[in-house]
């Protein structure tokens, strides 16, 4: 899967990925179905079905950062435990991880253990511009545990609990005007965001666990010109939705005190922001549940809070106890030195089965 290039905006490797799946899991007898999109990347769930009474729910994704040639320029290779390529450990190696689990619950004859096994496989986890939510939204009806495919962390944790995630862009519109003839009759657009970054700045951590970063700013055309437009970008993650909320009054109320006149401010909100991963009784079950196996393995799990998003965020929207972190080990995502720890393939991959048939017989409660 590796040596496919599925960056996000790139349809042909997102499908190849959808028919590569989809082959692997009818080679199991396993009904897998095709969602087509006409402009992104094709997605693919495929249901495994049991004779037990709990369906569960694994979600994936099959794209990757990574621009189209980047297979080419830096196909996979193993140095030691470490397995190194664009996408092996988010997510193409826990997707395999996933595959393999499954393969070993029909041979052992585990179909027992569930009713359901739902695997989704979307085609947009890395980007804001989100296709599949009502299919995701769909393939939740009923289930009784969603467990997300991405990495453990470095040293092994899960994930519990992720923070939310929303993206916001300040616009500045002024009035350009010749900087050195006449200034007094521009409007300087840079100048009154400069303040107000600053300003929105200050409110990082005003409520435990907010962070708040203007990671992305445009403006201007030339030095010599005073300019009349400036936007930036703010990532904000929260705790809870209440907390985002608050913070877009507390930041409306502060474009209210503006310091360069004439100058108009907007703030919008990107529409597919993610809300948290919150832990609830269920899911701290279930935590329970993956520490016991992994103890029956011979090792030991802990889990964890994290600033960053994944499509658990969803799956705890739609009300279903979530955990994340449960392919494999690795590491250093969205880098030239993404990783996957070989050694840690095999146990998590039988922890993967042992949690799926714990929910699936509702064992864990």
């Amino acid at each position: 899967m590796c040596s496919i290039d599925s960056y996000s905006y790139h349809k042909p490797g997102l499908d190849e990925m959808a028919s590569w799946l989809a082959m692997r899991m009818r080679s199991l007898g396993v009904d897998a179905t095709i969602i087509e999109r006409e402009e992104w990347g094709n997605d693919i769930l495929s249901v495994v079905q049991g004779v037990g009474e709990g369906i569960v729910l694994l979600v994936g994704h099959t794209d990757t950062v990574y621009p189209v040639g980047t297979a080419a320029a830096r196909p996979v290779r193993v140095e030691g435990d470490r397995l190194y390529g664009p996408g092996v450990s988010d997510m193409k190696g826990c997707l395999l991880s996933a595959i393999y689990a499954i393969e070993a619950m029909l041979a052992l004859g585990y179909r027992s253990s569930f009713r359901e096994i739902r695997l989704l496989c979307v085609s947009d986890e890395e980007i804001t511009t989100r296709h599949c939510l009502d299919v995701m939204e769909r393939a939740s009806l009923g289930s009784h545990g969603a467990l997300i495919l991405e990495a453990a962390r470095d040293n092994g944790d899960i994930v519990s609990a992720r923070k939310g995630n929303a993206r916001y862009t300040l616009s500045a519109h002024g009035r350009s005007a010749h900087a050195g003839v006449e200034p007094e009759k521009g409007r300087n657009a840079i100048l009154e965001l400069a303040h107000q970054i600053l300003q929105f700045q200050s409110l990082n951590g005003w409520r435990e666990g907010v962070t708040i970063n203007p990671g992305f700013f445009t403006g201007g055309t030339m030095p010599n010109v005073v300019p009349d437009l400036a936007q930036v970008q703010f990532d904000i993650r929260y705790l809870h939705p209440q907390d985002r909320i608050d913070t877009e009054m507390q930041w409306r109320k502060i474009m209210q005190h503006q310091r360069v006149p004439g100058v108009e401010l907007t703030l919008e909100v990107e529409p597919d922001f993610k809300g948290p991963m919150v832990s609830t009784v269920e899911s701290l079950r279930m935590v329970r549940a993956v520490q016991d196996i992994a103890g029956l393995i011979g090792f030991s799990v802990n889990h964890v809070l994290t600033g960053g998003s994944s499509d658990g965020s969803y799956t705890s929207t739609f009300d279903i106890p979530t955990l994340d972190g449960l392919g494999p080990v690795g590491g250093l995502d969205h880098s030239p030195n993404e990783y996957l720890v070989i050694s840690s393939v095999a146990p998590r991959t039988a922890l993967l089965g042992g949690l799926i048939a714990s929910i699936g017989t509702h064992s864990f409660a």
